[in-house]
């Protein structure tokens, strides 16, 4: 599967310094070696994180020419930039397992495993230390 993260942030956020820290190449290699369904769907996720003042909206968009879905995945501005470095990861990560599977939902694709894609994303996040393993007995 296809499956890439980008930013679109202000400097006053510090969100490179998360991104400096993203794996991005073996993020990648990660999902392109898994297998959710036949369609060959891609993902490709951009990290938003600007001043509220400039009243961006949340852009989801699936194009069919390209198998892709294009979702824009919005960060609280002062939550981010008043964070520590540790903070912000956890932050992020946490807003990228929980939004993208209920995204993805929505879109009912043709027998698409969400629930092994949302457990590998969560699982990835967790090796690399971002969010803590949770036990599902809550």
């Amino acid at each position: 599967m296809r499956f890439r993260i980008v930013a679109d942030y202000d400097g006053e956020s510090k969100l490179d310094e998360v991104l400096d820290s993203f794996p991005g190449a073996v993020f990648e290699e990660f999902f392109a070696a898994k297998y959710y369904n036949d369609s060959g769907i891609g993902i490709g996720v951009v990290l938003m994180c600007r001043h509220p003042s400039l009243k961006f909206k949340q852009r989801i968009r699936f194009y069919r020419k390209e198998n892709c879905l294009y979702i824009d995945i919005m960060l609280d501005f002062d939550q981010i930039k008043q964070a520590d470095s540790t903070a912000r990861k956890k932050i992020v990560a946490e807003k990228l397992v929980t939004e993208i599977p209920q995204i993805i939902a929505k879109y009912k694709f043709k027998d698409f495993d969400l629930t092994r894609f949302a457990s590998d994303l969560r699982g990835w996040f967790e090796q690399q230390g971002w969010i803590d393993n949770e036990s599902v007995d809550n």
